[in-house]
């Protein structure tokens, strides 16, 4: 999957000598709507599949079994160690212009800026799994089967694939890696976020009730359902519509785009472990 297009959507050598003002949000006259609506409005159903599997209903209820949230956590860590070399090779994608250029109005810094915030990001919350498993006494490297070895499941290795693939593809452009960037996070933010909705509005419950001691619902279910979270996904948006109206996206690559939504959500609905529905 790859579009024919500039990185960042500008040549090297110069910032717009627009106003910042009109630099970042161009006129709403005659607007197209923005590639994130575009794509969530394209396939509500697998949005739907990706985002309210079973597993996060129980996570929600308390109701997981602790050796499946060790699976899938187990999982979810080789996610994220894969996640640094892509962000790596996103950041390696920018151009960043010759010229002395406002930051905060320069759409490549800003992309930069906020590459550097989801490095930042992760390496916190790779900090954050082993603080948590150590707590709540959770294996990271769970096998799925009693017998077998710890290894990337399926729905992993197709993760850890895409993101290599910006490391050794330089047809991939920065827009797919954005849009890559955004599907991962808003899924996982929908995701969650249905997972809490089944939580006591009172406030987190006492560990000993859960499954799994009370790790989801007193530790990560709050971190992944934060409004800092919440404001982080809300700006890859922003930056990833900003970039794609530049390069025209929805008029002149909308199928290389549509794709990569569908792809990412296909890999995210079997990411999650199968789990009894009762």
């Amino acid at each position: 999957m790859s579009a024919s297009s500039q990185n960042a959507g500008e040549s090297a050598p110069s910032e717009s000598t627009r106003s910042p003002q009109a630099a970042l949000q161009p006129s709403r006259l005659n607007r197209a709507p923005s590639l994130t609506s575009f794509l969530l409005d394209s396939a509500p159903q697998p949005f739907y599949m990706a985002t309210q599997h079973p597993f996060l209903r129980h996570a929600g209820l308390g109701t997981l079994s602790k050796e499946t949230l060790e699976r899938w956590l187990s999982q979810d860590r080789l996610y994220a160690q894969s996640y640094i070399g892509f962000i790596g090779a996103l950041i390696a994608r920018v151009e960043l212009p010759y010229s002395v250029a406002d930051q905060s109005t320069s759409l490549r810094w800003r992309i930069v800026n906020l590459l550097s915030s989801a490095l930042e990001n992760i390496l916190r919350e790779l900090r954050f799994f082993n603080d948590t498993a150590e707590k709540y006494g959770l294996r990271l490297d769970a096998s799925a089967g009693p017998e077998g070895p710890f290894t990337a499941e399926p729905a992993t290795k197709q993760y850890i694939d895409l993101f290599r693939a910006f490391s050794t593809d330089p047809s991939m452009s920065l827009l797919e890696g954005l849009v890559v960037l955004w599907a991962t996070e808003k899924c996982y933010l929908k995701a969650w976020t249905f997972a809490s909705s089944f939580m006591e509005p009172s406030g987190a419950p006492a560990a000993h009730a859960d499954k799994d001691g009370g790790a989801l619902r007193n530790e990560f279910i709050p971190n992944w359902t934060s409004r800092e979270f919440e404001k982080f996904v809300e700006d890859i948006a922003e930056v990833t519509d900003l970039l794609a109206e530049r390069e025209d996206a929805i008029n002149r690559s909308q199928d290389v785009y549509t794709a990569v939504w569908a792809r990412l959500l296909d890999i995210e609905a079997k990411f999650w472990p199968s789990v009894e529905e009762s």
